[in-house]
């Protein structure tokens, strides 16, 4: 038995009151607030904390507090034998079968003989993103008693939850985060009266918990799928602080008596032979500072970053819970400002998945309810993975590329392996599916596993970081990678008899059909393998035409850049149909889903920009795809469409869709796709991609930089005919400010890195040049 003392400050000075705004400084930033007048009843209305590496989920309850616990490298599985020894001997009748039009052929091919071995990801050894365990904080309040007051809150601007309720007169105060700067999830839970906790750390399988006096230690090691020891993993739950009494019994921590409470969780894996127990015993150390100095810290080290962007479309609405508000924004449309704070929340969740993290935000980001989350909470590279950074440069980010490049960086070794196990080609490549432990082979399901394009596509990702920041030195680390992704789909390009172009085959357009002829439209027999998909020769054109623009910065590989040119002048130009849409395929195939969530064919419209308002029968072409393929989907779908619609200058047509996005996802009678009560996305069920897609789709429709200039609100809705925001990043290494007024632009700031002139234009067409000195704020009028 323990007794921990605590110093005894008033409750008041506990807790920021949780009515009151989350910071001190005046900031538009201030009122960034999710917030509840009920527990939450599911996992998706819970409240997320994360700091890149550790994530909480909290439901905020009152005689029960569940917390799920995350921690970034829990990873089942291992290391995949994927070789196909029979790949290379087909590949060459594949792509004959494709030359004579026969694709059925090709496919049964491709399934028989050019999937990988091992099952892929439908085998144990592929894995599994896996929750860490729950924490469940048990009170002597009785079930059913009377609660009132009740709020639960997520303030964004500090990366802090808090809970208060009152229960027979007892005021109840709970605070948390994870901290930023010591890598723990800190917890202090505080009541006017002693109060009886018993706190439990559970998990449904692979685990072992011990509870001690001071707190509770939980361990264990996740299954590999093979003979190979899997992942060790440790967790510890800490009594930092308490005037209660502690003791531990078997598996249960029980505080009696106690008033404050504080509390840490800190954990670590033995991931990547990086064992960190030294971290865990290092992380409750420093826990043993003074709360609220580390709570300062934490909040510094977020803000640094969080606060360095503000976006202001009118004052947020404070006065109705969140869940409530995305109802009546269900109904009415009319809340602008709602906007504002889910593009910061996507913010927030890429900070709180990627800061300081080993790897990038999987499919959950960082957080998982279980020990299996849905299609294995892994790192899909078909548009998924991508889409969790498109709001990392544009919303001021730059640094969280740093999980991302070094895991491009584990692909491209492994993916050296695959191009020449199953291609005989150079370079490197992934295809749909990728883990933490490196999986690049074509899936077990070529129909939706067979785009090889996917290495060059998150490569991509490296030079925008580039394009945004002019880093030089990063461009010298990333520019082997970017090079040999080119050279692998250099490598496997043949060129077609009948047109001349050079073609990737085989090939899928990610992850649509379609019906070869009217007879296998009557029987409903869908192909997926082609050759020269439409995507395929964007992504090739675009990392080509990268390779050859770094390697000219760099002065090197001048011989290469060339190969690559020449190769570049051959591919299949983005086409136009006879019906008047973006061609998907070479041929003019009809869609087994006109209306199918992909739309893979647009990759040259967003994120690429090789359809531009340079291209405007492109342009024009690009909106009959995307009117055909209409605004429903799955949440990351409508979140792309969004983004698709800004480029094409339609501000009302992409508010419409973010309308779309924010649909209620447990609404009675809907689609399930949408945005649960915590706005996580749901694709269904939560996939993080759509917040991310979403967050950049609302920055792009406040400013672009791919087409050579500054555009300044170029897809501004009706509804947002006032505002302003600050610290946005373009291309160039520019950061810009805006303020605008009746739909006219007031005011402008421009931040560049280093001397150069900047164009900046405005929705009408006019532009001004700007010349920028290094690090000198500039004020610009029209």
């Amino acid at each position: 038995m323990r007794h921990l003392h605590l110093l005894i400050i008033s409750t008041i000075a506990l807790f920021i009151s949780c009515s009151t705004p989350c910071a001190e400084s005046p900031s538009v930033n201030d009122n960034l607030v999710l917030w509840y007048d009920h527990p939450a009843q599911a996992w998706e209305e819970c409240l997320p904390l994360g700091n890149g590496r550790l994530g909480a989920m909290l439901a905020g309850g009152v005689a029960q507090e569940y917390i799920g616990l995350n921690e970034e490298s829990m990873w089942s599985g291992g290391v995949q034998h994927t070789d196909n020894p029979e790949a290379l001997e087909w590949l060459p009748h594949i792509r004959e079968a494709l030359l004579e039009g026969n694709n059925r052929r090709a496919e049964m091919l491709m399934y028989r003989y050019f999937t990988c071995s091992g099952g892929g990801s439908a085998s144990p050894e592929y894995g599994c993103y896996q929750m860490f365990c729950n924490l469940l904080v048990t009170t002597d309040i009785a079930n059913g008693a009377t609660v009132e007051d009740y709020r639960r809150e997520l303030c964004l601007r500090d990366a802090i939850a808090r809970t208060s309720f009152t229960v027979d007169g007892v005021e109840h105060r709970r605070e948390y985060f994870t901290s930023y700067e010591d890598n723990a999830l800190m917890m202090r839970y505080s009541a006017s009266a002693p109060t009886n906790y018993t706190l439990t750390l559970r998990r449904t399988a692979d685990a072992e918990v011990i509870a001690e006096d001071d707190g509770i230690t939980i361990r264990g090691v996740l299954p590999s799928g093979s003979d190979n020891e899997g992942v060790n993993y440790i967790g510890r739950l800490n009594v930092v602080a308490t005037n209660g009494t502690s003791t531990g019994n078997g598996d249960v921590l029980t505080i009696e008596g106690a008033t404050d409470i504080t509390l840490c969780f800190v954990a670590a894996t033995n991931y990547n032979e990086t064992w960190s127990l030294r971290d865990v015993d290092t992380a409750i150390f420093h826990t043993s500072y003074d709360y609220y100095a580390q709570r300062q810290r934490h909040i510094a080290a977020y803000r640094e970053l969080f606060d360095r962007v503000e976006i202001d479309l009118g004052e947020q609405r404070l006065d109705i819970p969140t869940d409530r508000r995305l109802e009546e924004y269900a109904v009415t449309g009319d809340d602008p400002s709602l906007a504002a704070l889910y593009a910061q929340y996507g913010r927030y969740l890429l900070l709180s998945s990627a800061y300081k993290a080993k790897l990038p935000p999987n499919l959950q980001g960082i957080w998982a309810a279980g020990t299996w989350t849905p299609w294995n909470g892994d790192m899909h590279l078909n548009i998924n993975q991508q889409m969790n950074h498109w709001p990392l440069e544009v919303g001021n980010l730059g640094e969280l590329i740093d999980p991302l490049t070094r895991y491009v960086e584990g692909l491209a070794e492994s993916g050296e392996h695959t191009a020449k196990r199953f291609y005989d080609a150079e370079g490197w490549c992934a295809h749909i599916l990728a883990n933490a432990w490196g999986f690049t082979s074509p899936s077990e399901d070529p129909s939706w596993g067979a785009t090889n394009t996917c290495g060059a596509w998150i490569a991509l990702h490296l030079w925008e970081h580039y394009l945004y920041t002019l880093d030089r030195e990063y461009l010298e680390r990333v520019y082997p990678v970017m090079r040999g992704a080119a050279q692998f789909l250099h490598s496997i390009l043949i060129e077609d008899p009948k047109s001349g172009y050079l073609v990737t085959a085989p090939t899928t357009s990610p992850e649509n059909g379609f019906f070869l002829n009217a007879e296998d439209r009557e029987h409903g027999i869908v192909t997926h393998i082609c050759m020269g998909s439409t995507m395929d020769n964007q992504i090739t054109r675009e990392i080509f035409t990268a390779v050859i623009s770094a390697a000219e910065i760099l002065g090197c590989d001048a011989d290469t850049a060339e190969i690559f040119r020449q190769a570049s002048s051959r591919l299949v130009p983005t086409r136009i149909s006879s019906d008047g849409r973006i061609m998907e395929w070479m041929e003019e195939y009809e869609e087994a889903e006109p209306e199918h969530r992909h739309v893979s064919h647009l990759f040259g419209l967003y994120p690429a920009a090789q359809i531009s308002r340079s291209t405007p029968d492109l342009m024009t072409a690009a909106r009959k795809s995307l009117d055909r393929r209409g605004d429903a989907g799955t949440g990351w779908s409508r979140a792309w469409k969004i983004c698709f619609w800004a480029r094409l200058g339609d501000g009302n047509r992409a508010a419409h869709l973010l309308h779309s996005l924010l649909e209620p996802a447990f609404a009675e009678g809907g689609s399930g796709g949408g945005t649960y009560p915590n706005l996580f996305c749901s694709h269904p069920p939560f996939q993080i991609d759509g917040n991310f897609g979403g967050a950049a789709g609302v920055m792009e429709m406040l400013l672009q930089s791919h087409d050579g200039v500054v555009d300044l609100l170029p897809a501004l809705p009706d509804a947002w005919h006032t505002g302003a925001f600050k610290g946005l990043c373009a291309r160039g290494g520019v950061t810009v400010d805006c303020t605008w007024s009746d739909g006219r632009v007031t005011s402008v700031g421009v931040l560049a890195n280093d001397n150069c002139t900047v164009t900046l234009r405005l929705a009408d067409g006019t532009t001004k040049s700007v010349k920028c000195r290094g690090g000198r704020y500039k004020s610009v009028t029209f």
